[in-house]
């Protein structure tokens, strides 16, 4: 983007130094087209410096180029109008530069505004993805432990047997992680403010040590640090923890790639048909999993600006492969 208001700036400043008018009766002519020029070139700096993301930037762009280029050929219809009327064939072009200037800088402006109308449709879309997650919590996750410890309840009064006590427990306990991994999921946001040079190693011995893990072995077989907010990372790292435990298995495997870094894991894998399903809200095919830790998995990384690969680990397990991750 600045760089089509420098050569824009460019082109209208060459006129200025050459012709047989005064200097100063050039540069008044093409004030306007120069101007044009540098609000395109500042348009370009904000956008970054800007919180934008790169494909809205090239949105602006090509808005700009299209408005650029449609002036331009108006410019050109135009001076094939006059001549047809038996005027000068062409625009002087000091006239024909600030056309392209307003195109190109009115093409910028319009493609901002649909960036950031964009930008809020995808908000809205993900807030109401977020109101369909909850809304399952509330009328079938939480449904479901809630009636079946109401049922063991009544048959602990009935028959004084104290097993049902332990079923409600464990119902009890299945409602206790489905609020907090919904209260994870409402409150990670899009965006991550602070983000640091972490340590892979020490934030997932850390997350290991929060984790149930029945016996399980950790071999972290890296010291690289990466840029990230260590908080997120680290329950990035807890909530593949627990699908590791939740689907079996004896290792689990955190190394690095050459641009970015993986979890994997000894257990039974994930079958291709899905690896696209296992981050959606809800899906879990463990009868302990609430199926919503690799949905947190999956906002963490967008949070990063990371992408993530589903695939088989070298023990045959699942391999979750993080991609887009600065390091030093």
């Amino acid at each position: 983007m600045a760089g089509l208001g420098g050569g824009l700036l460019a082109v209208s400043a060459s006129y200025v130094t050459v012709g047989v008018e005064l200097p100063s009766a050039r540069f008044v002519q093409f004030a306007i087209p120069i101007a044009l020029s540098l609000f395109v070139v500042a348009l370009g700096v904000w956008l970054r410096t800007a919180d934008f993301p790169a494909r809205f930037v090239t949105v602006v762009f090509l808005w700009s180029l299209a408005g650029g280029v449609v002036m331009g050929l108006l410019a050109g219809w135009i001076s094939v109008l006059h001549s047809m009327e038996g005027r000068v064939l062409l625009q002087p072009a000091s006239v024909v530069l600030t056309k392209v200037g307003v195109g190109t800088l009115g093409g910028g402006l319009l493609g901002v505004y649909y960036s950031k109308l964009q930008q809020r449709t995808d908000e809205l879309a993900r807030q109401r993805n977020r109101l369909d997650e909850f809304a399952s919590i509330v009328s079938h996750d939480l449904r479901n432990p809630m009636n079946v410890a109401q049922g063991h309840l009544e048959l602990a009064r009935e028959t004084g047997d104290e097993t049902h006590f332990d079923a409600i427990e464990r119902s009890h306990g299945r409602m206790e992680r489905l609020i907090e991994e919904v209260l994870a999921l409402s409150r990670r946001g899009e965006t991550v403010d602070e983000p640091s040079l972490v340590s892979l190693q020490t934030v997932a011995r850390e997350a290991w040590d929060t984790v149930e893990t029945n016996e399980m072995e950790l071999r972290v077989e890296t010291d690289r640090r990466v840029l990230s907010d260590d908080r997120r990372l680290r329950a990035l790292f807890e909530n593949l923890f627990r699908n590791a435990v939740e689907h079996g298995g004896e290792t689990v495997v955190v190394d690095v790639t050459e641009d970015g870094f993986f979890v994997g894991d000894d257990g039974p894998g994930i079958p291709p048909e899905d690896r696209e399903l296992v981050f959606e809200g809800g899906y879990s095919t463990s009868a302990n999993g609430t199926g919503f830790g690799l949905a947190i998995v999956r906002r963490i990384a967008e949070a990063h600006d990371w992408h993530i690969r589903v695939g088989e680990s070298d023990a045959g397990g699942a391999r979750f492969e993080f991609v887009g991750v600065a390091s030093e």
